[in-house]
């Protein structure tokens, strides 16, 4: 016998013809126990190929009426990490299980387990009557809806037996964990296969020539000793058998009860009713415990040995401890099936007219009623575990379980709760507080890891200039978040030191793609900071400053323009600098400011005559402190007034003069353009001192001289001569403005007068 090994189970046999997606679980043949509803739910479990949409799964019968069809199914919908599990819903039948992957929309893989069936499962358990011998006439399941694992350990079971591929139960196939051959199994299952029009499955812990104080002591860890063979029986044995194949193989699969055929060997042991009945209920409650479930069991009335002697005291315990209302059925009474026997013990199938073994198969046939599966307890397959898998580091997988279990062994012999790894294929199983046993699905460690690179960019060039940075990117769409070698982990990065920059793509459980292109990045220098030179720091409107920006290239001025040169024209203040730019584009730090100023040239003025010997410069928009450059024939005149005295003809123009202060109280002066040119006609008819307006509305008079007359002194007197009033006029080389507002309307005579000169005038004060 080869040793068993979890690494027989881990390495499961793919059935499936397609690459991209191999089924693990179940295995070919596998059969799961029903509900008392006729149905149960098939756990399946695989790897697949590449990046699925969805995992779909149908049941087709085998042949017509041999179960129910079902539709496609999703069982899992965005599969990861290339593992998946998932289940499907039945009814009772021998089925092919079809499972297909999509991808874009399209089916690109359908593979199918051959046979697996939804029906009955069974534990054999007692001795040789129900262990089976060899070559005793043994007969095979003609359906092939019967199953076994054909798998024999004689000494004692391994705590975590093999489980790989179930066959169809043949005449010589061993029943595992120990069962001999079909014995009257192989018919038994077709009686029931026939009856139940489900698929059977068997499992065979028993122990020939074993009593029932070897299973009852084993079964609370008391040694104890084969009542014929003498041999101390190891590892709690024969009772681990039970205890085995419930909590590993019958929690996989389901369980619709033990089968117990045990009494021969108690005669020679003058076993008592009391010891017997006492034993049996503790072993089933055991079973119970060991479970955690309320199994059914049917009780045999077994005891017949020594040709024809039977043991009543065996038979009347055996009756006490049946019990329906505690899942505790009555088997078959065989110590009445094939008697004599020929061998003493054991039945024979020796003609069709004294066929002991067949007619066992009949007599649990009858007691397997209709009425005992309407009222036992069936128990459902335990559910696959999905391995939760998750990166630590990009490189480092984490694989554990989705819950807590109190042992697990995975398939590299860790009985750690978790395991990191690189690669390899990995399965566990693990074990819950009762003691069952559960198996999870397989996953291979590289395949958590992407293969698919992604692309790094940098936007513009990766060589930037100093005080600046450079924009890093991938624009895959292949992961949900990514890693830089920076550490940092967003889709965009902005870089501003010089190094070597890659990233690695992250699925959603942390795992790592391979590096990416690697990007080198160079801080390029600044340029030299440039000076400016103007032709003046100061101006008139008109009068452009001229700015020159000493960079070799392109220049970037604070004013918007970019050339080596720049012209300010409009009236402002400024403030101006400029960056230079270099053959690799990187900008200067900004020049000193260079402050600069264009002043507002004064409008061209319009000249008006106000007087019979007075010409005025007129504004649109008066300007404080304005001076006046006038002109008559073209030659500059002393005058800078606003107004002149013109007594001969001539042209005369002006040019308004505007002065501002500048820095180091320097001043400059700006000139408006030149007036167009008045032409100067005096009135012959204007003598000496004219007096105007004449009469006056308001008593202000303008006077006026044709000479340039000096010191005179005005008098006013009334019509009659009586005098009014008196008032000094030093000069008459402009004209002057006399207020003479306080008198009262009427007719006056004013007289103007100095040491050489005197001129009588009439005026009218009339008030409106």
């Amino acid at each position: 016998m080869r040793n068993p090994s979890i690494s027989l189970l881990l390495l499961l046999i793919t059935f499936s013809s397609f690459s991209q997606i191999t089924i693990n679980l179940p295995l070919s043949r596998s059969v799961f126990q029903r509900d008392n509803k006729n149905s149960s739910t098939i756990y399946i479990s695989g790897n697949y190929e590449g990046v699925l949409e969805k995992i779909e799964a149908r049941l087709v019968p085998i042949k017509q009426g041999q179960g129910t069809a079902t539709d496609w199914a999703t069982i899992i919908d965005k599969p990861e990490n290339g593992s998946f599990v998932g289940n499907i819903k039945g009814a009772g039948g021998w089925y092919q299980l079809q499972v297909r992957g999509w991808r874009n929309g399209v089916i690109i893989a359908q593979p199918s387990v051959d046979k697996v069936g939804i029906g009955e499962v069974f534990l054999i358990a007692g001795q040789s009557n129900a262990e089976g011998k060899k070559g005793f006439g043994e007969k095979p399941s003609i359906d092939d809806r019967v199953n076994c694992f054909d798998y024999q350990k004689i000494d004692f079971l391994d705590e975590i037996p093999p489980y790989k591929g179930f066959s169809h139960l043949e005449a010589t196939s061993s029943i595992a964990p120990r069962g001999q051959n079909a014995w009257c199994w192989g018919e038994l299952g077709d009686f029931l296969a026939k009856r139940l029009n489900v698929p059977i499955m068997f499992f065979n812990a028993a122990y020939e020539g074993t009593s029932i104080e070897n299973w009852y002591s084993s079964s609370i860890g008391l040694p104890t000793v084969h009542p014929f063979f003498k041999f101390t029986f190891p590892r709690d044995t024969p009772y681990s058998y039970v205890r085995i194949s419930l909590q590993y193989y019958l929690s996989q699969l389901g369980v619709r009860a033990v089968l117990w055929c045990q009494g021969e060997a108690e005669l020679d042991a003058k076993t008592t009713e009391d010891y017997y009945a006492v034993a049996l209920k503790r072993i089933i409650d055991k079973s119970r415990s060991d479970s955690g479930k309320k199994l059914s069991w049917v009780v045999a009335r077994t005891t017949l040995t020594k040709i024809n002697q039977t043991y009543p005291a065996v038979i009347k315990a055996q009756n006490r401890v049946i019990n329906p209302a505690d899942y505790i059925f009555e088997g078959p009474y065989t110590d009445s099936v094939q008697v004599p026997r020929t061998e003493g013990v054991h039945f024979q199938n020796l003609s069709n007219d004294n066929a002991g073994i067949s007619d066992l198969a009949k007599a649990w046939d009858r007691k397997l009623s209709d009425n005992f599966f309407s009222q036992s307890q069936p128990f459902s397959p335990a559910p696959i575990l999905a391995i939760k898998a998750n990166c630590a580091s990009f490189d480092k997988a984490t694989l554990s379980l989705p819950s807590n279990y109190s042992f697990q062994k995975w398939s590299n012999n860790s009985t750690e709760s978790t395991i990191v790894t690189q690669n390899g294929t990995f399965n566990c199983i693990a074990r819950d507080v009762t003691g069952n046993y559960f198996f999870s699905s397989s996953v291979e460690a590289i395949k958590l890891f992407p293969t698919k690179a992604p692309l790094a960019f940098a936007k513009n060039s990766s060589d930037f200039c100093e005080g600046t940075s450079v924009d890093l990117f991938t624009d895959s769409a292949d992961y949900p978040s990514f890693l830089w070698n920076s550490g940092e982990t967003q889709k965009q990065i902005t870089v501003k030191v010089a190094n070597q920059f890659s990233l690695r793509g992250l699925t959603a459980i942390g795992c790592g793609s391979p590096e990416s292109n690697v990007l080198t990045t160079k801080i390029l220098p600044l340029p030299t900071k440039p000076t400016i030179s103007t032709n003046s720091t100061i101006a008139c409107e008109g009068t452009p400053i001229i700015l020159t920006s000493s960079g070799p290239r392109e220049n970037f001025w604070s004013t918007n323009e970019n050339a080596k040169s720049i012209s300010l024209s409009k009236v402002g203040d400024y403030t101006v600098t400029v960056r230079a730019k270099d053959e690799n584009g990187c900008l200067s730090s900004s020049s000193d400011a260079s402050k600069l100023s264009i002043k507002t040239r004064p409008e061209i003025a319009e000249i008006t005559q106000i007087g019979a010997y007075t010409l005025q410069s007129k504004q649109k928009n008066f300007l404080p402190d304005i001076a006046f450059e006038w002109k008559k024939d073209g030659s500059a005149l002393p005058n800078k007034t606003a107004s002149i005295k013109a007594i001969k003809p001539g042209f005369f123009t002006v040019t308004s003069l505007q002065n501002y202060t500048v820095s180091n109280n320097q001043t400059i002066t700006c000139r408006s353009n030149l007036s167009g040119a008045f032409s100067f006609i005096p009135d012959i008819s204007t003598k000496n001192v004219i007096i105007y307006p004449n009469p006056s509305p308001n008593g202000l008079l303008t006077l006026e001289a044709q000479e340039d007359l000096a010191d005179f002194t005005l008098i006013v007197y009334s019509p009659r001569g009586q005098y009014i009033y008196s008032t000094p006029i030093p000069a008459l080389t402009e004209r002057r403005l006399v207020n003479l507002s306080f008198l009262e309307e009427g007719k006056y005579l004013v007289k103007l007068i100095n040491s050489t000169f005197v001129e009588t005038k009439h005026i009218w004060i009339e008030r409106k």
